[in-house]
């Protein structure tokens, strides 16, 4: 049975064999970790500890370890512990990594407040009792509020399942040598996808694909990669697409498409007799390096002069898609001179060379279009841009009611249905167009996005600024 104490920050040892993330070297890299798996997560729990100091109901599950049985190793409440061991100056990050307001309120914080929080209760095990420890912790993770503990996602249950209860997870090892041995991953995509990437889908996906890379099953092709496979760098755009969230669920088990084809990994020989529906078909190469399959073509199709010629289809992914989009954006109303200088702007980028500054120049676009659209209906009583200080409001919750203004408050169904994706999108707290997302871009030295995020969020968002300036 545990003893329940009071120990302080400063001894309290993090976990750096967290299930949430790959092993990290120091408690700085374990921080630094967490917040890059789950930005909005963390930042909201550190928010709720300055405003209202540690909840001494709950206890931080400890492990004695080390020879003596000394050391203090935190194996339920990291993230805890983390964001105090960051407010009392214990652990030092990169200064650009704080967003400003919450450096702010670390600078404000009372000695009152110092004092009350540097001890925190610790129900605390013995080193025998660390399969117990483990049962309990396993068990604990079930609550889903943000400043609440974090909820173990796939990777962290695989990541248990494997280095505790000794169970085969091919897409976990897949993953993880992916990240250690991937051409086309970057620093901070490793160190996110890490602990936070859809790991489900990586699982169906490879299944699937076992056949074609003459292996039997998914733990044979986890195990073949890097260097004993075919389609290696197929295989590491696939891997790629999953964490960008480019290929998921809807793409694998889509029957009129073939998702392994699409990437240039050819499907098995059909048997003899079966019909043939690839002819025609013809492949190109798209931005992201992958491969995708053109609408199949007639054999007997020609171009004849005086027939008109149809824009050819791309996929949402596509950075064509965007720029044909901005093309035909044509803005109406007042107060939208300078929404048009964006778009002019946005239209001679290059998603692929320029993807942060697109991202600037897209977040600006909706805060005039919003203000525009506030401004066209404010006789009507319609949503408002400002407080009744005449402070500006933040452009999510105008967004919101901007959203609820065209939708009639959701009573409009086909309006609703149109918008749902953009109104999806701007209320997440790590998307594109979050506040969180460009104080990241400008700060974190490690935090970047790339052309094929940027397409499919834009396809999601793009219909509520076309709305907001018709």
């Amino acid at each position: 049975m545990p003893t329940t104490s009071l120990l302080s920050i400063k001894q309290l040892k993090l976990d750096l064999n967290n299930f949430r993330t790959v092993p990290q070297k120091d408690e700085a890299s374990a921080v630094h970790a967490m917040i890059s798996i789950r930005p909005g997560m963390f930042w909201a729990l550190m928010e709720s500890l300055l405003e209202d100091g540690y909840h001494p109901t709950e206890n931080i599950i400890v492990l004695l370890s080390g020879k003596d049985g000394s050391k203090t190793l935190v194996k339920e409440g990291n993230r805890r512990i983390g964001a105090l061991k960051l407010i009392y100056g214990y652990i030092k990050l990169n200064e650009e990594t704080l967003p400003s307001h919450i450096e702010e309120k670390i600078t404000n914080i009372s000695k009152e407040w110092k004092d009350s929080n540097k001890e925190v209760p610790c129900a605390i095990y013995e080193p025998a009792e660390s399969d117990l420890v483990d049962k309990i912790v396993a068990r604990t993770h079930g609550k889903g509020e943000k400043a609440g503990r974090d909820v173990w996602n796939a990777v962290a249950r695989a990541r248990h399942n494997r280095d505790k209860s000794g169970m085969s997870e091919p897409a976990l090892d897949l993953l993880e040598k992916y990240l250690s041995n991937g051409k086309n991953v970057s620093a901070q995509q490793t160190e996110r996808w890490g602990g936070e990437y859809y790991l489900t889908v990586l699982d169906e996906a490879i299944k699937k694909l076992a056949p074609r890379f003459a292996v039997a099953s998914a733990r044979e092709l986890s195990d073949l990669y890097p260097t004993k496979i075919r389609y290696k760098t197929e295989l590491e755009n696939i891997l790629k697409n999953i964490g960008l969230e480019v290929l998921g669920f809807k793409q694998l088990r889509d029957a009129t498409k073939d998702f392994g084809e699409a990437y240039g990994i050819p499907a098995l020989p059909k048997a003899v007799g079966t019909s043939s529906t690839t002819s025609g078909t013809r492949s190109q190469s798209n931005s992201t390096g992958t491969t995708e399959i053109s609408k199949e073509i007639p054999a007997n199709t020609t171009k004849t002069s005086g027939v008109e010629k149809k824009t050819k289809a791309v996929s949402s992914d596509d950075p064509k898609a965007v720029m044909r989009a901005l093309k035909n954006f044509a803005p109406r109303g007042k107060n939208r001179e300078k929404l048009m200088t964006l778009i002019k702007e946005a239209r001679l980028l290059t998603l692929k060379k320029h993807p942060h500054a697109f991202c600037f120049l897209l977040r600006s676009m909706f805060e005039i279009s919003a203000k525009a659209y506030c401004s066209d209906h404010s006789a009507a009583n319609g949503p408002k841009s400002t407080k009744a200080t005449g402070e500006d409001r933040t452009l999510v919750d105008i967004l919101r009611d901007i959203n609820n203004h065209l939708t009639k408050n959701s009573t409009d169904r086909p309006m609703a249905k149109m918008l749902h994706g953009a109104i999806t999108e701007i209320g997440k707290s790590e998307g594109i167009l979050s506040a969180m997302s460009m104080n990241q871009l400008v700060h974190n030295p490690k935090f970047t996005v790339d052309e094929t995020h940027i397409c499919t969020v834009f396809g999601n968002i793009f219909p509520l600024l076309e709305e907001m300036n018709r």
